[in-house]
């Protein structure tokens, strides 16, 4: 999301040198996501959707030229052109999506598919991730999470979560404790060990925001 960042930080009002907790984050993306499994009942991908908040919706409209005629919708056209641009894998964008099994970490690919429509003054986008190895699915949960780490970008999981492919699985979102989130940041930013942060050296607490989807199987 480079693009992301570099058109805010180019606003007077985003300019600063120190990082009031207030000044976090600067940009609001309802999430949702769709498990998928393949035939033989294993986890193969998740498909990634994103709705961005409508300042950002209207940034990323204008400064990519996706209202040519300028009547203030955007072609589906420029947006079936522009789909997968506004997550920036060449410059090692993680792609805020992180899952664990048994506690370690999983891997996943990078996109194969990218889609974008604009709907009630906001752009919705998508994408898929391949897991790099398919996981069975048991009664151990595989937890998946969306989030920024360092919290520039806040994901809330108000679009759908959903299984594709097993109907013997089922996802449980859990929410974040916002309350203990809001605390532990103050206290990394203002407490007695707390240090001085810049817009750089942000420090990565998105994950004590991020909305919890357990994933299970029955046998």
């Amino acid at each position: 999301m480079s693009f992301l960042r570099s058109t805010l930080f180019s606003l007077p009002m985003i300019a600063a040198t120190a990082v009031p907790l207030a000044s976090h984050p600067h940009v609001f993306i309802d999430a949702g996501a769709n498990l998928i499994f393949d035939d033989a009942g294993q986890l193969a991908a998740v498909r990634v959707f994103w709705a961005y908040d409508e300042f950002y919706s209207m940034l990323l409209i204008e400064d990519n030229g996706l209202d040519t005629d300028g009547d203030g919708t955007p072609e589906q056209a420029a947006l079936d052109a522009y789909a997968g641009k506004d997550v920036d894998w060449d410059a090692g964008f993680p792609g805020d999506l992180y899952l664990q099994n048994e506690g370690a970490d999983v891997g996943l690919s990078g996109p194969v598919e990218h889609g974008m429509r604009y709907e009630e003054g906001r752009v919705v986008s998508w994408h898929i991730r391949p897991l790099k190895t398919r996981l069975k699915v048991g009664s151990e949960p595989v937890l998946a999470q969306i989030y920024d780490p360092t919290f520039f970008v806040a994901y809330d999981l108000h679009l759908p979560v959903t299984v594709e492919g097993a109907e013997a699985c089922a996802v449980e979102q859990i929410p974040a404790d916002l309350g203990a989130a809001y605390d532990k940041v103050e206290s990394l930013l203002y407490g007695p060990d707390s240090a001085e942060y810049s817009e750089d050296s942000y420090p990565e607490v998105g994950h004590l925001f991020a909305d919890k989807m357990l994933l299970t199987c029955s046998e």
